[in-house]
């Protein structure tokens, strides 16, 4: 039998600047022992949804509270290691260290919030960011497997 990890409120990890049209996402890696682990703000398996208007810019502040090395990157889909947006990913972090980074969200579509780490993608440390064409900035969970 498992041991159940209580999910953080999503809502603590976005922040809205609608004047500058900015969202600031701050993801977290190895925030709990969630999915062993291998998840962004206590969800992996795809639980986080972030969705984001086009033309947006988001600020992303990357964080690795894990044990083990991190990155925090958008990419196209699964097991792609090019970032979707120039800019959209951080390089690898040490424990304990942290990274901004920043892009425009300027294609309608959806996308994935992975660790390019090898083998933490597979280990399903992955969320999803849609890019929609219109609407306010939000960040949803969803229960996962």
């Amino acid at each position: 039998m498992g041991v159940l990890v209580a999910h953080p409120n999503p809502a603590q990890f976005l922040h809205v600047d609608a004047k500058q049209r900015t969202a600031i996402v701050t993801l977290v890696a190895g925030y709990n022992g969630e999915n062993n682990g291998f998840n962004f703000d206590g969800y992996g398996r795809g639980e986080l949804l972030v969705s984001i208007p086009r033309g947006w810019r988001v600020r992303v502040t990357c964080t690795n509270h894990g044990s083990l090395i991190h990155s925090c990157a958008i990419v196209p889909g699964a097991m792609t290691v090019t970032p979707a947006f120039p800019g959209a990913a951080s390089p690898i972090l040490p424990p304990g260290s942290s990274t901004k980074f920043s892009f425009i969200a300027s294609r309608v579509g959806t996308y994935r919030i992975a660790c390019l780490v090898v083998g933490h993608e597979e280990a399903r440390m992955y969320d999803v960011l849609d890019v929609n064409r219109g609407g306010k900035p939000a960040i949803t969970a969803r229960p996962g497997p």
